[in-house]
């Protein structure tokens, strides 16, 4: 008898080892219970078996692996109420036997190939989570040792479905990971704004399968909408309360559902026929945008999708300032080169009037003194008073070639500075210019003047005679301010006129614009800042701090 008992516990053991190893062999949940059906059937055999687990509501159970039972039964199997035995043996958490199915044909008709059948528990973390069903042909007396087998086998289930839920799981979540890393990727890494907001509306619409509507806005009144449905490339007029959504705190996710939250909301989020969203705002300067994952009003913000989108929120904001100030650099990139092309020629043309200059004055002039003075030796004996009134007039000639070669020579370095200094040399500039006669001009100078490197103080009287040549052609103003205040550690200029004025923001004149253009990059290479102040009808102010 002990003999028996030994090779039966042996036989026992034998079984468990060769399911424990068939199990141990895949992580695929699929195979897994395929290998223990399988092995349940053939190393006790049995006939059939079912591996059912329960439906999340607790109402059905799904059949996941059949082995022996016919198609068109298990077809009627797949899916059943929790009213039968499976459903007590969840309820208790314990083993039904059943050595004769014949009373239970009229509400299981599917079984009737069938004559007896252990249906024992599934278990996870001490949780009833399925049953294993086995049955056979014939009427069979289950043994104890039957019974406990097929329970341990089912235990055996239990932890390894478990263990294939949760690698599954990981697997979903490493490869979840994978993707927002190459999407961290692709979005840090674009530097267009336009294809940066095209790819975050396909890609977040695909990492969590909801519609994605991006709202971008700048100084314009008009909205603009990118969005991975019916709405994309559509265009809204904005107004207060748009407004006041896209000003809310950015980097921040908001949380919105129809008549919970503020009924400003409702009425912007009706307009896209949104019933709950998550919506985060990004900003940078005039240019405001908003992300809004729409969601179906029944489907929860899980945790995993807010921090997720927590994650990835920094990484969008970092995206489309990096965007924008790519935009910035190419757009001044552009302007230097058009400001470099413009100064090229500027100084072409600038050499080509001083040429024109020497050639119709000076060389004209002084082509007619060589030749006079050659008259003058041949008739000077002849006609010594004749000679003495061209030479009187030659002199005058000689006096004015004089001044206008130093008026070149001005043009092209200001000696003035050398001479008299920086603020003398804007005194001459301001004598020189008040002799047209156009307009008043006043300089007035507080403080203690000082001397700069001589660079700096020809980059400053080029920007000062930058600012009066726009005055005395586009202002039409009746009369123009200098002010120099020498403060202890600074130096501040101000040039103000009572003229037309102009708006800085609009489109102006290429010569003006670059002319602008030029003296900013002036002060700035001399490290000191420039800002213009003009309105329509109240004139121009352009300040200096160096």
């Amino acid at each position: 008898m002990s003999s028996h008992r030994a090779n039966s516990n042996t036989s026992a053991i034998h079984v468990l080892s060769k399911v424990s190893i068939a199990l141990s062999e895949t992580l695929s949940l699929d195979k897994l219970l395929y290998k223990a059906v399988a092995q349940c059937i053939e190393i006790c055999s049995f006939d059939a078996a079912v591996v059912y687990f329960l439906e999340p509501s607790g109402n059905y159970f799904e059949a996941q692996h059949f082995y022996g039972i016919r198609y068109e039964s298990s077809e009627q199997l797949k899916k059943l109420p929790t009213d039968f035995i499976g459903g007590i043996v969840i309820k208790n958490g314990k083993t039904i036997v059943t050595e004769n199915l014949a009373q239970h044909y009229q509400q299981r008709p599917q079984l009737e190939d069938f004559q007896s059948l252990i249906s024992v528990p599934i278990k996870a973390r001490k949780e009833t989570i399925g049953v294993l069903d086995v049955f056979t042909k014939n009427h069979r007396d289950f043994s104890q040792e039957d019974i406990s087998l097929v329970e341990s086998i089912g235990l055996q289930i239990g932890v390894a479905s478990e263990n294939a839920k949760l690698f599954e799981s990981v697997e979903n979540v490493t490869t979840k990971l994978r993707e927002l890393v190459t999407l961290n990727q692709r979005i840090a890494s674009c530097l267009n704004v336009e294809a940066l907001i095209q790819v975050l509306t396909t890609e977040l619409s695909c990492v969590f399968k909801a519609d994605i509507l991006f709202l971008s806005k700048n100084d314009s009144p008009i909205l603009q909408v990118n969005a991975s449905n019916q709405y994309e490339g559509s265009q809204l007029t904005s107004d207060s309360l748009i407004e006041n959504m896209l000003l809310q705190e950015p980097n921040k996710i908001h949380h919105y559902k129809r008549r919970q939250t503020q009924q400003d909301l409702d009425a912007v989020f009706e307009r896209f026929e949104i019933q709950r969203a998550e919506f985060i705002n990004f900003s940078y300067r005039a240019n405001l945008h908003c992300l809004i994952i729409a969601k179906e009003q029944c489907h929860q913000w899980t945790i995993a999708e807010q921090e997720v989108m927590e994650g990835i929120t920094k990484t969008i904001s970092l995206a489309l300032t990096n965007s924008y100030l790519f935009l910035e650099v190419e757009k001044s990139r552009e302007r230097n080169s058009n400001l470099r092309a413009l100064q090229t020629s500027a100084q072409e043309k600038e050499r080509q009037r001083i040429a024109g200059e020497i050639h119709d004055s000076i060389n004209q002039s002084l082509s007619g003194l060589y030749f006079h003075l050659q008259y003058c030796r041949d008739e000077i004996e002849h006609s010594p008073e004749k000679v003495k009134a061209i030479l009187d007039k030659l002199l005058s000639i000689t006096k004015d070639n004089i001044n206008e070669l130093r008026q070149i020579i001005h043009d092209l370095h200001p000696l003035a500075i050398q001479k008299f200094g920086f603020v003398g040399a804007v005194d001459e500039l301001v004598k020189t210019c008040s002799m047209q006669e156009i307009m008043k001009i006043k300089l007035s100078v507080v403080g203690q003047p000082v001397r700069y490197e001589p660079e700096i103080e020809i980059q400053l009287y080029r920007v000062l005679q930058e600012c009066m040549n726009n005055a005395l052609k586009h202002s039409e103003a009746g009369e123009v301010m200098i002010s120099m205040n020498f403060e202890l550690a600074r130096l501040r200029i101000m040039v103000e006129d009572d003229g037309v004025g102009f708006v800085p923001s609009e489109q102006l004149s290429d010569n003006h614009a670059y002319g602008i253009m030029g003296m900013e990059t002036r002060i700035r290479d001399i490290g000191g800042t420039l800002s213009i102040f003009s309105q329509r009808g109240r004139g121009t102010k352009v300040e200096i701090t160096l």
